[in-house]
């Protein structure tokens, strides 16, 4: 077997954890594992509690079969780190985990490697962090998300002094970093005076989807399918389509017939709050469905939507804005000013209103709706840029930071000399 360089992935949330950004890590780890000897740690996945997560088998189905993962078990707090990140007193809920982890590191940190930390969630780089100082080995930490901005939003703005804190420390002490969108990248240069060349945009990947031909797309019927298929949370208020297609419904009753709306998410506590009182003749919800069967109703919807509820998440590009574009699906979306808005716009793939108006996102849908050559422009369009989003373009970059440390990084106790591996395996 050739040799790889050892690199220990560490994301807490890893299938079987179902969405969200446990598929964004799947996608990492089983890219990585094409060059590395990539080491996965991340949290036994638990039944029941305040933030169990669906379950998805179909993901560890698809796992790299390199890949060499080790779910650890949560110490249990008794639900007092759930109580004390609400309160504000602690940054992440999982730290439990991290603490479960850090009491057996010698057992899951046998070989020297490259520490590579995800965010979200805050645990994944504390547990980095720790690692990285523990040992003296190389880090790379990779924002998904702004931790101190997201994090500092209502009343825990007067916590913002100690969120930066800790994301300071933690970046400082990186290597490198990567984040997703080039506003991101600008905001933590801005807020810790970082060296440009020390932080890249990495967008998300997505496993790949083959896209219908453009040509071969049927043009006319009816009734059209509009898909959200995520969270149900406040972040994203996906209630909003439901309440455009009401608005229209409204004015024709007529919609019913000629457009329907599916939604796929897990029932939380917030849908059946906010979302499932909405639901009227021609939309429907199909709960939690597993990936494969998610993809191919995205594959074969006419629109696809997504939403961020305020201006705090400006800053995002949700991985539905990159599935849409993988399957060549039209976008509608209720998004503030901001990264994705951009994206769509520049690039001419979808239609967006301004986050929370729900008038102008029925006027959005009804305008793709009606127009079949619309909805062909946009796949076509994407068509046009989908090779620079797809995983291969996107890793390579973190294969390039990963090279650039194992070659060059000099680290004490022999772990790595100029020009050579770190963490090689017979």
């Amino acid at each position: 077997m050739d040799d790889k360089s050892k690199v220990y992935f560490i994301a807490c949330c890893f299938p079987p954890f179902g969405r969200g950004n446990a598929i964004t890590n799947f996608c990492v780890a089983n890219n990585l594992a094409e060059k590395f000897e990539v080491e996965v740690v991340c949290m036994e996945r638990e039944e029941g509690g305040m933030i169990a997560y669906q379950e998805d088998p179909s993901l560890v189905e698809a796992l790299h079969p390199c890949l060499d993962v080790r779910r650890i078990k949560a110490a249990n707090w008794r639900g007092f780190n759930v109580l004390f990140y609400a309160l504000g007193v602690l940054p992440c809920y999982f730290l439990n985990w991290a603490w479960s982890v850090w009491r057996q590191r010698e057992k899951y940190f046998a070989a020297p490697g490259v520490v590579f930390a995800v965010y979200p969630v805050f645990s994944d780089l504390v547990l980095g962090y720790m690692i990285s100082r523990r040992y003296g080995w190389p880090l790379i930490v990779d924002f998904r998300d702004d931790f101190s901005g997201v994090m500092t939003r209502g009343w825990r703005k007067i916590l913002r002094p100690v969120y930066c804190y800790l994301e300071k420390r933690i970046i400082e002490a990186a290597d490198r970093v990567s984040v997703t969108t080039e506003g991101l990248r600008n905001d933590l240069i801005e807020r810790y005076g970082l060296a440009g060349e020390k932080i890249e945009v990495v967008y998300n990947i997505v496993p790949p989807v083959p896209a219908p031909k453009v040509a071969e797309i049927e043009r006319d019927r009816e009734p059209l399918r509009i898909v959200y298929a995520g969270a149900m949370s406040r972040v994203q208020k996906p209630e909003i389509l439901l309440k455009a297609y009401a608005y229209l419904l409204a004015e024709d009753p007529g919609w019913a017939e000629r457009l329907q709306v599916e939604l796929y998410g897990p029932e939380s506590p917030y849908f059946f709050a906010r979302i499932r009182k909405l639901l009227v003749q021609g939309s429907q919800f199909g709960g939690f469905k597993p990936q494969a069967e998610v993809t191919q109703q995205v594959a074969t919807a006419d629109m696809g939507f997504f939403s961020l509820s305020d201006a705090t998440y400006a800053y995002a590009t949700p991985t539905k804005l990159f599935d849409y574009i993988e399957a060549g699906v039209p976008i509608i979306a209720s998004l503030p000013e901001g990264a994705s808005r951009e994206l769509i716009e520049r690039y001419e793939i979808g239609l967006v209103a301004e986050a929370g108006d729900t008038a102008g996102l029925a006027h959005c849908i009804q305008k793709m709706a009606e127009s079949a050559e619309l909805r062909f422009r946009c796949r076509a369009n994407m068509d046009s840029i989908r090779d620079q989003f797809r995983a291969k373009v996107q890793i390579g970059k973190w294969y390039k930071m990963l090279d650039e440390l194992i070659v060059y990084r000099e680290e004490a106790g022999g772990i790595s000399r100029p020009g050579s591996r770190i963490g090689t395996v017979a």
